[in-house]
């Protein structure tokens, strides 16, 4: 009789310790689990248990219980759930602890339970958990279609739209826009009416609206879905490090950089106990926002070790524009760009970049091709963003030609980055503008230039915020703020300006005041921030203007 009785009780704390889960009360689950384990342990309570110490961050503990759940469960012959087992331990060991070896000896112990049971949703399960094993977008499309049909077949909620985001996510990385953000909104909208139940399946899900909308810079699809985010209650205390992540990704585009720093905090401290294998995600965003502010140094300092991934890389280069180190930002923007997909509208900020460096290197039929090329991608992808980096990229090479085409480029420009929800890009076109209208049009570019200016520090952008006031200072306006970097020239740099006004290219800069080749391209570059110019062409008629005014007054 005592021990029926005992086994209600366990019944009911088990039945009990699934509601928690499902309502993300990860310490009352627990309990739960815990104190039905101490009536009986069962593969039940294995399973429930190791659920809640996973969500509580208790991953060598975790591991421990999942692995007796497997056990207990494959001693009952119960395939399915044991292959279910398998599954979870291997994300555990290769997303937490980064042993791919072992993660994937449990996909495949989960793959041979499940080769003699009939076909059942578990099989779709499986399927799907491929995919974190490849970067391949074909074929993590493969994977999702085929769980999403094994899905449909067995009424599996979850895992239906669980398939769907995957399927949603892999079209946008293959430049797929449109049709992957309409699979991925009908997934988020299985979500927020509540069809799809597993916390699992929820996380996946945001994250890779999350991913997705990072990778197509759609801030506003991810604003409007993330309205919502309070009704997945999990979002504080479950929602791994790596959504957090894309999310901190978003918060920079959007400039709310002191939020996009939070989130990407917590990812990192998360990442120094577990998701190892994924660890170096947060650090490449904090180092893009530190590109932002004009911290080059930090940022450097935050690639070292991560060279080589694209997305170091680009940061590098990024941060090499910045200092005026132009060769070397040509040659890794180069290396970015090498491989890529003629269409892929990834290509679009780094393309624009290009068109920047070589810019600044008065190589305009360079910047032309790069252009080209820009121009290319967006017409071929139809990318809002792509277009308006095409605009941006044409309304400085127009304005560095002299046609009077620049300021509609880059009028568009900002118009286009401004309904895009992108402060900094539009910020940066409106500075364009400015400089392009400062010629004929003074008292228009003082007007673009300081809400320019005005964005750029409410944004905390310093380097942006130099160059602006630059600008005011170089056509006559005043400001109240004086850039952190901002000096005169040195007596160096007044040589070098002064060979610019000669005519002098780099090499001849350096055979004239024997230094290196690099080191005068250093020297050009420091001239352009400080004058607040886009090219050498316009310091050398600014040198030969001033050249002029002295040989009046004397």
């Amino acid at each position: 009789m005592i021990a029926v009785m005992e086994a209600g009780v366990a019944e009911g704390l088990i039945r009990d310790g699934w509601k928690a889960l499902a309502v993300a009360d990860w310490d009352a689950a627990r309990s739960c689990f815990e104190r039905a384990g101490e009536i009986e342990e069962t593969a039940e309570t294995l399973d429930g248990l190791g659920r809640a110490l996973h969500f509580q961050g208790n991953y060598p503990q975790a591991i421990e219980v999942t692995e007796r759940a497997f056990a207990a469960y494959r001693e009952r012959g119960m395939t399915v759930d044991a292959a279910d087992r398998a599954r979870w331990l291997a994300f555990l060991h290769g997303a937490v602890n980064s042993n791919m070896a072992v993660a994937g000896g449990w996909m495949e112990r989960a793959a041979s339970l499940l080769e003699d049971a009939e076909e059942c949703a578990g099989h779709g399960w499986l399927v799907l958990d491929r995919a974190p094993f490849t970067d391949d977008a074909e074929e993590r499309q493969r994977l999702a279609t085929a769980a999403l049909a094994i899905a449909r077949r067995f009424g599996d909620v979850d895992l239906e739209y669980d398939a769907l985001s995957l399927l949603g996510e892999s079209c946008v990385a293959a430049g797929r826009v449109g049709e992957g953000m309409k699979l991925l909104d009908q997934a988020m909208t299985a979500v927020s009416a509540g069809e799809v139940v597993g916390v699992v399946p929820v996380g996946d899900i945001y994250c890779r609206l999350l991913s997705a909308c990072e990778t197509a810079l759609d801030v506003a699809r991810a604003e409007e879905w993330m309205a919502v985010a309070g009704s997945f209650g999990a979002w504080s205390d479950f929602v791994s490090p790596v959504c957090r992540t894309h999310y901190g990704g978003i918060l920079i585009a959007i400039g709310r950089w002191s939020e996009a720093e939070e989130q990407l905090l917590v990812a990192l401290r998360t990442f120094e106990s577990s998701y190892r294998g994924m660890s170096g995600w947060p650090l490449g965003k904090l180092a893009d926002l530190r590109v932002r502010q004009g911290r080059f140094e930090e940022a450097r300092r935050m690639t070292e070790g991560h060279e080589s991934h694209p997305v170091a890389r680009r940061i590098v280069a990024a941060v090499a524009l910045g200092r005026g180190e132009l060769a070397l930002a040509e040659e890794l923007v180069t290396l970015c760009l090498d491989g890529e997909a003629a269409a892929d509208p990834r290509c679009a900020p780094v393309l624009e970049m290009l068109v920047q460096i070589r810019i600044a290197r008065d190589d305009i039929p360079a910047a032309s091709e790069a252009l080209e090329r820009l121009g290319n991608v967006a017409g071929v992808c139809r990318d809002e963003v792509a277009a308006a980096f095409a605009e941006l990229a044409a309304g400085r090479v127009r304005a560095a030609e002299g046609d009077e085409g620049g300021p509609g480029s880059l009028q568009a420009a900002l118009r286009g980055f401004t309904a895009l929800h992108l402060p900094l890009e539009a910020a940066r076109a409106q500075l364009e503008l400015a400089r392009a209208l400062a010629e004929n049009a003074p008292e228009a570019a003082v007007a673009e230039a300081r809400l320019a200016l005005r964005a750029f520090e409410r944004m905390g952008a310093s380097a942006d915020a130099d160059a602006t006031g630059a600008l005011l200072r170089r056509v006559g306006a005043g400001v109240r703020t004086f850039p952190k970097h901002f000096g005169e020239l040195t007596k160096r740099e007044t040589e070098v300006l002064g060979l610019l006004a000669d005519g002098c290219s780099n090499e001849e800069i350096a055979q004239r005041l024997v230094i290196s080749r690099r080191t005068a391209e250093h020297h050009v570059a420091h001239i352009l921030s400080k004058l607040g110019m886009r090219s050498r062409a316009e310091a050398a008629a600014h040198a030969l203007r001033e050249r002029s005014k002295r040989s009046v007054a004397t």
